[in-house]
């Protein structure tokens, strides 16, 4: 699972890269997507899966099993 976390945390980056470059792509969501996957034990992650915990439940279940050991 750490694996699978890591492959999409890199394809995140990648992507919010080229989305900071251009203007059709928002980059900074694929950031913030990638730090989520990196850094799940941070209190600012915490409190971002709690925040789209409330507004988007699936997508929220999603990140939270990637993100759990």
């Amino acid at each position: 699972m750490i694996f699978l976390r890591l492959i999409l945390a890199a394809i995140s980056v990648i992507i919010g890269i080229a989305g900071l470059l251009l203007p059709i792509l928002p980059g900074w969501l694929f950031l913030g997507l990638a730090a989520l996957l990196l850094f799940p034990e941070t209190e600012l992650a915490r409190k971002a899966l709690t925040k789209i915990e409330g507004r988007f439940p699936s997508i929220a279940r999603l990140l939270r099993s990637l993100t759990e050991r």
